[in-house]
């Protein structure tokens, strides 16, 4: 965890979205593959261009609906879908807290409240359990520190992240 900490906020989320799109086809099955897709995509995107509010976000974690990442976590058929959707709840819970920071933003939906380390590790521990290449969080966690330490304004470049992964993938 002290090593996630020491990452710029962009390169957390960085961090959570690329190995939440590493597992998310274990769900392809799923009912809600579609909503877990549209809230990573969505994610990538306010990541990007920060051109929309949190809120747009969140309705996408939790929602009167019950179309949402919580309410299909919890429809979950077996241990592993239930933690694949766990990390993507988790990756997009934090993405979301970091949208609301971001804004400003001082009254914060309880869901959101509760975003903390233990967030990331739970990310953490169930990404471990579910994906066979386990190692390639600690790789991207190391590249991460190395190219985009805490308080660095350097922006995030993408496409050499989906490179560095692709090329560890491999190995």
């Amino acid at each position: 965890m002290n090593r996630f900490n020491n990452l710029s906020k962009d390169a957390k989320v960085v961090y959570l979205l690329s190995l939440s799109n590493l597992i998310i086809n274990k769900i392809s099955e799923s009912k809600g593959f579609k909503v877990a897709v549209e809230s990573l995509e969505k994610a990538w995107e306010w990541l990007k261009l920060k051109d929309f509010d949190a809120d747009s976000l969140y309705v996408y974690l939790e929602n009167i609906d019950e179309t949402d990442i919580m309410t299909y976590m919890q429809l979950a058929d077996d241990k592993d879908n239930e933690k694949v959707w766990i990390c993507i709840g988790n990756a997009l819970a934090y993405t979301i807290w970091e949208a609301y920071q971001y804004e400003k933003e001082k009254y914060l939906p309880q869901t959101i409240e509760s975003v903390d380390y233990q967030t990331v590790e739970s990310f953490i521990t169930n990404f471990e359990k579910v994906y066979e290449n386990n190692s390639i969080s600690d790789k991207l966690l190391h590249f991460l520190e190395e190219n985009y330490p805490k308080n660095a304004d350097k922006r995030v470049d993408l496409i050499s992240i989906k490179t560095f992964i692709d090329e560890s993938i491999e190995k």
